[in-house]
This record gives C-alpha cells, sequence and structure tokens, in this order.
C-alpha cells in the first residue's frame, strides 16, 4: 500500500482528504505545519506528499524546497511532491515560476473535486514508478 504524507492546517480539510485518500486505496499519514512535514518525512519517507501552500511557520514552497533539496543529496528518497493552494495564479509565466522555486511536480487549485486529487496522486505515483522501472 502507499504511504501518503497530507500536510494542512485545517482540521476539517485533513480529515476530508485523508478520509478521500484513504477510500482510494492509501496509507495516510499526518502533519498540520511544514517543519512537522520534514520531520516526517525524514522518519519514515513517504511514496508522495500532498502538501497544502499556506502553512503556519515555514510554508508549503518552502517545505517542498527543503524536502527536494534533501532528495538531491541523497538523504531522502526520491518522491512525488503535490502542491495545493487556494491562491489563483493569472499568468503562466507566475504559474511556471512558483512551481519551478518550490520544485513541486505538480499542483491542484482549490477548490477541487476529490476525485480529481486521487487521480492526480494516482498519475503521480505511476510516473514514479515508471521513473524507477526506466
Amino acid at each position: 500500500m502507499k504511504q501518503i504524507l497530507l500536510v494542512d492546517d485545517d482540521p476539517d480539510i485533513l480529515a476530508t482528504l485523508r478520509c478521500a485518500l484513504e477510500a482510494g486505496g492509501f496509507a495516510v499519514d499526518v502533519a498540520r505545519d511544514g517543519r512537522e512535514a520534514l520531520a516526517q518525512a525524514r522518519a519514515a519517507p513517504p511514496d508522495l506528499i500532498v502538501l497544502d501552500v499556506m502553512l503556519p511557520g515555514m510554508n508549503g514552497y518552502e517545505t517542498a524546497r527543503w524536502l527536494k533539496a534533501e532528495m538531491r543529496t541523497g538523504a531522502l528518497p526520491p518522491f512525488k511532491i503535490l502542491m495545493l493552494t487556494a491562491r489563483r495564479v493569472a499568468s503562466s509565466a507566475r504559474q511556471e515560476f512558483l512551481a519551478t522555486w518550490s520544485g513541486a511536480d505538480a499542483q491542484l487549485w482549490k477548490p477541487f473535486d476529490l476525485g480529481v486529487l486521487v487521480h492526480e496522486v494516482q498519475a503521480l505515483l505511476a510516473a514514479s514508478t515508471a521513473e524507477v522501472d526506466a
């Protein structure tokens, strides 16, 4: 069973997303901020992280940058990061900058359909498996 680390500071969103991901056949751990996410990922690297952008303390972009840096050095095994954000960005250049700066593998804009989230997680995990097999 694939392990997902779900990171959000809103308990209602955590509960809803956890339920959807577990119904999709995933094991789910949760963290409520960026620092907790870093600690959990270091202790037990997940197969994928679903990471909210707006977090207290260390935001999602900073958290993703730290995780990706540790993956590049080999301190963490590689895994995908799916960012969740309520901040709509109008320009494609700005969207590209945000995705590149954070190092996230994909982004979903809130609000989104839970089925879309599960599908995106499945697609990212399939891509991870394909990269390992190549």
